[in-house]
């Protein structure tokens, strides 16, 4: 089962990938539907929204009226905490019964528009962005919803930048082509890329490393620091600490396009492997894991952070990452050496 985040700006088109996927066969878990589900009428989430904040919170239906619970919440941070508290229990034991009713090789998409602001990315084995330019965006939103440009503007103004959503985004959908260019572009990564790795996702297979030397991308250490936080998240107090590390973690060096990633953990076992896979992680080996990903090879070693032998090689290999990246001369003047030094064992 391969679980992937879905999110972009507003008028950017995400309601258009999300039909996109569903006519494929994903399974689309849409956050805000179930945020409204979980406190409709009759329901124990709105009661306990009203006994939380009063009556007023209600319209002459008995249904939660938005606005007026938005204006009690913001710009209160406890008030805005015990909403929270009412409703991410709630949409989480929704969510979780969705995604136990779909097959194990299922692509399950979690549509959430603010899933970047809420720093959420590791929580996905991949994350999708659609975007679109502003200008373009703002006449969206003004011919579809009927906002003003000044209101859409501030819509937009109070959302993450280009630059968070390109930080979080493995998959980078650009809408601001000709009618149906963004669907061609859904079909395509359905078919190249999620559909495969939801397969070596229920098959625990990892896709091949390559060993081609290339010159670095520009977002190689971007890349690197999203896998290391998904396998921390999918670890959670297991993991001590994960590193970015072999060739791919020093500035500059030609090197083959594969991650490569140390954990150290507190107890590396079983249930933890199974966490790594569902991640996008599947072993290898004994402390080896690599990627599900077909876009994207990683090689993972884990370490015992409990037994002395295992922590002191933890360390031994993150001082080889740290001494190549204190003399970039010698980087530059004998790669082939110091891709052999910081190669993981």
């Amino acid at each position: 089962m391969l679980r992937l985040g879905l999110t972009g700006g507003i008028g950017a088109g995400k309601s258009t990938v999300a039909e996109t996927l569903t006519e494929l066969g994903a399974v689309v878990i849409d956050a805000d539907r179930i945020a409204r589900e979980v406190v409709e009428p009759g329901t124990e989430g709105l009661a306990d929204v009203v006994a939380a904040f009063g009556e007023d919170v209600l319209d002459a239906d008995g249904a939660l009226d938005r606005p007026a619970l938005g204006r009690i919440v913001f710009g209160d941070d406890a008030k805005r905490q015990k909403l929270n508290g009412i409703l991410h229990p709630r949409i989480g034991a929704r969510t979780a019964e969705i995604a136990a009713e779909a097959a194990d090789d299922a692509v399950i998409v979690h549509d959430v528009p603010l899933l970047v602001e809420n720093g959420m990315g590791a929580a996905f084995a991949l994350v999708v962005v659609v975007d679109a330019p502003v200008d373009v965006r703002v006449a969206r939103l003004v011919d579809t919803r009927g906002m003003t440009v000044e209101d859409a503007r501030a819509r937009m103004a109070a959302q993450a930048d280009d630059e968070a959503r390109r930080a979080a985004a493995d998959v980078w959908l650009e809408n601001a082509g000709a009618a149906g260019a963004l669907r061609e572009q859904v079909e395509r990564l359905w078919h190249e890329r999620l559909v495969p790795f939801a397969a070596n996702i229920e098959q625990g297979r990892a896709v091949p490393a390559p060993t081609e030397i290339v010159a670095p991308a520009d977002d190689r250490a971007l890349v690197g620091r999203r896998l290391a936080a998904r396998l921390a998240a999918a670890g959670g107090e297991r993991v001590r600490r994960v590193e970015l590390v072999g060739p791919g973690a020093i500035p500059d060096l030609p090197a083959p396009d594969v991650v490569d990633l140390l954990v150290e953990a507190a107890r590396p076992d079983d249930d933890l492997a199974e966490a790594f896979l569902a991640a996008g992680f599947p072993r290898t080996g004994p402390g080896r894991h690599g990627s599900a990903d077909p876009a994207r090879p990683a090689r993972v070693l884990v370490l015992n952070g409990k037994k002395r032998r295992e922590a002191k090689q933890a360390q031994a290999i993150v001082d080889a990452r740290e001494r190549a990246r204190r003399d970039p001369d010698r980087v530059a003047a004998d790669p082939d050496a110091v891709r052999a030094e910081v190669a993981l064992p």
